[in-house]
């Protein structure tokens, strides 16, 4: 009730903050990774439940639940025993771009214009702009790990047909 929420209650039926959750996680009340992360994913439903999936606030929750499960997902599936050190490729997942497909996409795009290079940033931003990273103001990232399966496709396709359309024909 302190930000105005005066109904909050409800609408949400089990209510969770990250406040609570960083509360519980430095207290070491959770027992798995499951349970804190089922918290934060609760934390994420609610926000949108109660504004909305279409509002800024539904939107951004869902694009940063999204990132979560997605690192969650990886931690619980090759993380946990071993996580990957800082600069070192994130092993192939199920249902991601494998590393070769990754390096045939990155070999792929030294060979785009600066605006097909612009138009995969653009699709990338449309789809999936989290896999994005803003360096200054004429510079981005973009982390091919964090790129859903469709969206890679989509840029990958875009780049192959690119390159072709620029090779002479024999």
């Amino acid at each position: 009730d302190g930000l105005g929420l005066s109904d909050y209650r409800t609408v949400v039926e089990r209510p969770m903050d990250l406040s609570t959750v960083q509360r519980e996680l430095k207290a070491d009340r959770y027992q798995t990774v499951e349970a804190f992360a089922a918290d934060v994913k609760l934390t994420f439903d609610n926000c949108i439940k109660y504004n909305g999936a279409n509002s800024m606030f539904g939107v951004v929750a869902g694009l940063v639940s999204q990132v979560f499960e997605r690192k969650v997902g990886l931690y619980l599936t090759v993380g946990a025993a071993h996580p990957p050190r800082s600069g070192q490729p994130v092993p192939d997942r199920e249902g991601w771009p494998s590393f070769s497909q990754k390096k045939k996409f990155y070999d792929a795009c030294t060979k785009l214009s600066l605006i097909d290079l612009n138009n995969i940033v653009k699709v990338v931003h449309k789809s999936c702009a989290l896999a994005l990273k803003h360096n200054g103001d004429k510079e981005v990232e973009l982390d091919v790990d964090n790129l859903d399966m469709d969206t890679f496709n989509k840029v990958f396709k875009f780049a192959k047909g690119q390159i072709l359309k620029a090779e002479p024909a024999s």
